[in-house]
């Protein structure tokens, strides 16, 4: 039985999803109600860039698929043209598309998925082309922004803390406050 075959039929808990990442089967826990709503500020931030008229579609939890390693991640959110969110020109499971058809990918860090986050998850994105790869840390008050995919690397990454702000270029042109980004949760 193959990799993904195997994923598939994984018989999980409620609450967990699975992912492929280096080649690996991943479980991980649904995500505390603190990364939900970091999630829906990201989320809504991007939509008031006007998404709609770009052409573009803001997800949440779908599979992306990364060709040349058929690793298979499941970002928080993930922003891809609308019509390949809608299935045209997909003939793929309803639940993947390409990750390299993806124009921003956006991880939330939880404690058990920082490696995964922060190295394995950044080079396979690089891997696939995603221009932009935003990742929230809340346990480290970091965010970073990577660009400028080459290879299984990035060319340039922004990092700043909670006094910090990142700028997505086009099509988003749009400045993320850091602290608005790093909820505070009593």
């Amino acid at each position: 039985m193959d990799l993904h075959t195997l994923a598939e039929s994984l018989e999980l808990p409620d609450g967990y999803r699975v992912e492929i990442i280096n080649g690996s089967i991943t479980v991980s826990p649904t995500p505390s109600a603190r990364h939900a709503d970091i999630v829906t500020e990201v989320h809504e931030s991007v939509l008031e860039g006007g998404l709609k008229a770009k052409g573009l579609r803001a997800v949440q939890v779908l599979t992306l698929e990364i060709a040349k390693t058929g690793d298979r991640y499941v970002p928080d959110l993930v922003v891809l043209p609308t019509a390949l969110v809608r299935g045209q020109g997909w003939d793929g499971p309803s639940w993947i598309r390409p990750a390299e058809e993806a124009e921003l990918v956006v991880e939330v860090v939880s404690p058990s998925s920082a490696h995964h986050d922060w190295t394995n998850k950044t080079k396979g994105y690089a891997q696939a082309g995603v221009p932009l790869y935003l990742v929230i840390d809340p346990k480290q008050d970091e965010v970073a922004l990577f660009l400028q995919p080459e290879g299984d690397e990035y060319r340039e990454v922004t990092r700043v803390l909670r006094s910090g702000s990142v700028r997505l270029p086009q099509p988003f042109d749009l400045k993320l406050e850091a602290a608005d980004l790093l909820l505070s949760f009593s």
